[in-house]
């Protein structure tokens, strides 16, 4: 009698919480289980996170990229710049120039590594690029200002 009262109740409890249902009909499907509807949102909560941070990898790169190729396009233009120069001044300016071309070689490097990257490692990765790149910008605009 104890037995059949603790086993109504909790049946009643699981009932209330939503974890069984209440009558299931000869043939009809029972809904999922709330661990499986757990499981499935957990798994749809994943693959549209791993999606964004792709969609977020993909557009950063994109954006270094060109980042990049402006910085290329200056320090070509000081390149020229440096011919025109006297000898002194063409001597500070291609220490200078190598400077910057090994500071972008370098942003390139750890960009290159950000596409290679996984999904949980590329915020970091993300922050070094971002660090290269701006030392990078520093460099140029302090070349600039020495500039005769």
């Amino acid at each position: 009698m104890i037995a059949g009262r603790v086993l109504v109740v909790l049946c009643l409890t699981a009932v209330g919480c939503g974890l069984a249902p209440l009558a299931i009909a000869a043939g009809d499907q029972a809904p999922p289980s709330t661990t499986e509807k757990m499981i499935r949102d957990t798994k749809e909560a994943v693959e549209s996170t791993k999606q964004y941070t792709i969609q977020q990898k993909d557009s950063f790169q994109k954006t270094v990229q060109a980042e990049l190729a402006e910085m290329q396009t200056k320090i070509t233009e000081l390149q020229k710049k440096t011919s025109a120069a006297s000898v002194e001044a063409r001597k500070d300016m291609q220490k200078a120039l190598q400077d910057l071309e090994r500071k972008k070689d370098e942003a390139r490097k750890q960009l290159d590594e950000v596409s290679h990257s996984t999904s949980s490692a590329w915020s970091t990765l993300k922050d070094n690029v971002n660090a290269a790149v701006a030392d990078l910008k520093k460099s140029y605009k302090d070349t600039v200002s020495k500039l005769p």
